[in-house]
């Protein structure tokens, strides 16, 4: 049975590097460019530079190389361009264990090695923090991604597993943020250390008073965390004037319609600068 899954294994590798060696000869490829999360992983399919389709996966640590091919292979055969080979893979990384099953993946099965978002790699934007080496991969593909559609002085605000703020200038300097607790670790935390209180669903009450426990728990996730969004971007113009508001991450769309501050909406914005900097790094 094992010999049989081995065999099963490599004829599969084989049957992908073949199709992708006969379809590069015919013209269009793409780049898969990965934002990889503490909560999903974000996967943008990149042709003639541009994010024409996106989706997510769970991220999982415990999956192996050989589990993550078939999540890939089952992704790309549902779109629209299941018979464009892969040329390239960029990835940006914020949970370490999964960089070497990432790297696994795409040498074994593509015979290509990732890309990977790492200090003193090209972007366009000078890092001015303490400490370079500790921004963030989704940081700094997040504000090369609006620097780069944007310009002027920025506020990136990122909804994921953490709330993120970058501050990032007109000049391309990225001058530090604020990392917030995230809303659903903040609501996890009040319920399990709470003996009364009950999971809420996270969606818009009607009223900022609730009117139950429920509504009052999600008065406090939805109307208080865009307070303090708002909050906090008024604080940072104060420290460098005024700036454009991005707003993006998985929670985004969630609080797009509740925070008051004048903001777009873009929730491709780390993937299209995923894209930016492949192309600036690319040999």
């Amino acid at each position: 049975m094992q010999k049989r899954f081995q065999n099963h294994k490599r004829l599969a590798k084989t049957k992908i590097l073949e199709y992708n060696i006969k379809a590069k000869q015919w013209g269009e490829t793409m780049v898969l460019c990965l934002d990889i999360g503490n909560t999903n992983i974000s996967i943008g399919i990149e042709i003639n530079k541009q994010i024409v389709s996106q989706y997510r996966l769970a991220t999982n640590t415990s999956l192996t190389e050989d589990e993550y091919v078939v999540k890939f292979k089952d992704i790309i055969s549902h779109s629209p361009y299941a018979n464009t080979p892969i040329d390239g893979v960029i990835i940006a990384s914020v949970v370490p264990a999964m960089d070497s099953i990432m790297e696994k993946t795409f040498i074994k099965y593509y015979d290509l090695k990732p890309m990977f978002v790492v200090p003193g790699i090209k972007s366009g934007i000078r890092i001015k923090i303490e400490h370079p080496k500790q921004l963030g991969a989704d940081l700094l593909i997040g504000a090369v991604g609006a620097f780069n559609k944007y310009r002027g002085n920025l506020i990136i605000v990122d909804m994921g597993t953490a709330t993120k703020f970058s501050v990032v200038t007109e000049k391309g300097d990225f001058l530090g943020g604020v990392i917030a607790p995230g809303v659903m670790s903040s609501l996890a935390g009040l319920v399990s250390s709470t003996a009364k209180l009950q999971h809420a669903p996270l969606q818009r009450p009607e009223n900022v008073i609730g009117r139950d426990t429920v509504s009052c728990i999600q008065s406090g996730a939805i109307f208080g965390t865009a307070a303090m969004i708002d909050g906090l971007i008024a604080k940072l113009k104060k420290e460098i004037g005024e700036a454009t508001v991005i707003l993006t991450g998985g929670l985004g769309e969630v609080y797009d319609s509740v925070i008051e501050t004048p903001h777009y909406f873009e929730p491709n914005i780390l993937l299209e600068g995923l894209v930016i900097v492949y192309y600036k790094n690319k040999g």
